[in-house]
């Protein structure tokens, strides 16, 4: 890989919690280390794995650390099985993490209070911020991970109005030059008001772009990210669709060397070792220059 290029991606592991005996987490863990090895992403965002997975999951990839927060943080919960993280993966070998440069916030009313929610939401939603350095290029960027809302459409749309303006002051603070991913789950077609309040350019505050619309193929089938496991997951996702509701979004408009999604049903055999109920995406992105602030 170039030393200028940034693999991100974006992966919803799926808490262990959810289908212990038709996808065990114990041999879906393995589906993912192998994911990370095939593809080596510098950095990753991850979804609603529980800090026991996260731990287990380190353990497979020895040449990984992660840094994150769960959604339950500084509550009685913290740490439990039902503490969903927004943690973030790097390579020590091409990322290393800033010093003090961590920032987590809840996806409510009052973002700094611990486990706090909107009136309507299903559970609490943070988001997890870190800044790094590309080791090999000496470039510095900000990276985040989220998980919306998956239910009801006006909460994450207040959870895109609240990223929003807070990349907007970060750009401000850090300058518009300084690349900034913003990856997750957020459970909402490209289409849908909320993903339009991110990177719409008639809206307050500053845009952000979506690598898979800059650079991945038109077609909605391959960009489908939402898989399903199981039977009734399958009947839900022909029911709906294809939808992309998992995305890798950036800023300033660098070059997308290259978009996939990972269909990792050709990678891995066994269907109990499905790794997720959802399709990571991963993106290259060029450091070296920027085409437009």
């Amino acid at each position: 890989m170039h030393t200028a290029t940034l693999r991100v991606m974006t992966f919803n592991l799926l808490t262990s919690t959810q289908l212990r005996r038709s996808h065990p987490w114990r041999l879906r863990k393995r589906g993912i280390a192998r994911i990370f090895r095939h593809y080596g992403p510098d950095v990753v965002g991850t979804q609603e794995a529980n800090l026991p997975q996260l731990l287990e999951l380190a353990e497979l990839l020895p040449e990984y650390d992660f840094v994150g927060e769960g959604n339950l943080a500084h509550t009685d919960l913290s740490g439990s099985l039902r503490d969903w993280y927004c943690a973030i993966f790097y390579r020590r070998d091409r990322v290393r993490p800033a010093e003090g440069e961590s920032d987590t916030w809840w996806l409510s009313p009052t973002p700094a209070v611990p486990a706090s929610r909107f009136l309507l939401g299903t559970r609490p939603r943070v988001v997890t911020w870190h800044s790094f350095e590309l080791i090999p290029a000496g470039r510095e960027f900000v990276m985040g991970t989220t998980h919306l809302e998956a239910f009801n459409g006006l909460t994450r749309r207040r959870s895109a109005t609240l990223l929003r303006d807070y990349v907007t002051d970060r750009v401000r603070r850090l300058g518009a030059g300084t690349p900034l991913f913003l990856t997750g789950d957020f459970n909402a077609v490209a289409n849908s008001p909320e993903i339009r309040a991110l990177f719409g350019a008639h809206r307050p505050g500053v845009p952000l772009f979506d690598a898979w619309r800059e650079a991945g193929p038109a077609d909605p089938d391959a960009g489908a990210t939402f898989r399903g496991l199981g039977r009734w997951r399958g009947v839900k996702r022909a029911m709906l669709g294809p939808r992309r509701i998992d995305y890798v979004f950036y800023r300033p408009r660098l070059e997308v060397a290259r978009v996939e999604r990972v269909d990792f049903d050709r990678l891995i055999g066994h269907e109990r070792a499905r790794p997720s109920d959802h399709f990571p995406v991963v993106a290259d992105f060029r450091l070296s220059g920027a085409l437009q602030a």
